[in-house]
């Protein structure tokens, strides 16, 4: 009786030293006895400082819902490993994708129709739009939230909307890099160029290299963005009235003008004026 006594005592001790130990990570999951590993409290607190846990977590502890949850919210692409019921349970597969969107690709087919539950994964990843539900990628105001939130998903959508001049123009005001993405023929459309160029100034870092020494989109950019001034290249860089007129639309881009241009009088006239405006 008295082993027994002294052998529960000495086993609730290692626990305590193990979970003091797991929280400042002097040792980790993969490293227990199985005697350890089975305990479920040991395996939260592990599933707290690892991102892997789930991987080497003991058979026994596989199908515990409160594990599969709390490693989802740890690490949500473990959504892949979890048995098929908790890729139909509703709050894992939620907080799987609000951790990880791309976690969206392992939950069950219908939740990828569930309107929260893709939004959750749209925020975090535009690649999960690859995952969404058909009713989706046919839902317009959808696809332009989805490229509002990460600008990348736009090479995700189907090919009318990357022609739809409208559609392009609401998603470039958001994100500028969304000209690389563009059909050529629409990135050498001038007229449709300066409108783009007019919604967002910065796309002056994208536009095709014939149009870089064009007056005109040069200024266009810099007087919707004066940052975009940083973009200007060859002899333009240090055009007086494209420096003037950034610094107008910002004065914190007078630190991307050319330096042979920081000290022309007129330039730092310009400067010290809309400074004090």
């Amino acid at each position: 009786m008295i082993d027994i006594i002294m052998r529960q005592n000495f086993l609730k001790q290692l626990k305590i030293k193990t979970l003091q130990d797991i929280s400042q990570g002097k040792i980790s999951y993969d490293k227990l006895d199985v005697f350890l590993k089975i305990d479920k409290e040991v395996a939260l607190e592990a599933i707290k400082h690892e991102r892997f846990v789930y991987y080497n977590i003991h058979k026994s502890l596989k199908d515990d819902r409160e594990i599969v949850l709390a490693s989802v919210k740890q690490y949500g692409l473990m959504l892949e490993y979890v048995s098929n019921k908790f890729k139909q349970d509703r709050e894992i597969v939620f907080e799987a994708v609000k951790q990880c969107g791309f976690a969206l690709k392992y939950a069950s087919k219908n939740l990828r129709e569930d309107k929260e539950i893709v939004l959750e994964s749209i925020k975090s990843d535009g690649w999960s739009l690859k995952f969404v539900g058909k009713k989706f990628i046919k839902d317009q105001d959808f696809l332009l939230l989805a490229v509002k939130h990460h600008g990348y998903a736009f090479e995700l959508l189907p090919k009318k909307y990357k022609l739809n001049k409208l559609f392009i123009e609401n998603c470039i005001k958001k994100h500028a890099y969304i000209l690389r993405f563009l059909d050529d023929k629409l990135k050498l459309n001038y007229l449709f160029l300066e409108r783009l160029i007019k919604l967002n100034g910065c796309c002056l870092q994208y536009i095709p290299d014939v149009f870089k020494d064009d007056f005109d989109l040069v200024l266009s950019a810099v007087k919707q963005n004066g940052l975009a001034i940083n973009y200007v290249e060859g002899n333009l860089r240090k055009n007086k009235e494209i420096i003037i007129e950034a610094i107008k639309q910002n004065r914190d881009c007078f630190e991307y003008v050319d330096n042979s241009m920081q000290l022309d009088k007129e330039v730092v006239a310009a400067y010290m004026k809309y400074s004090m405006i």
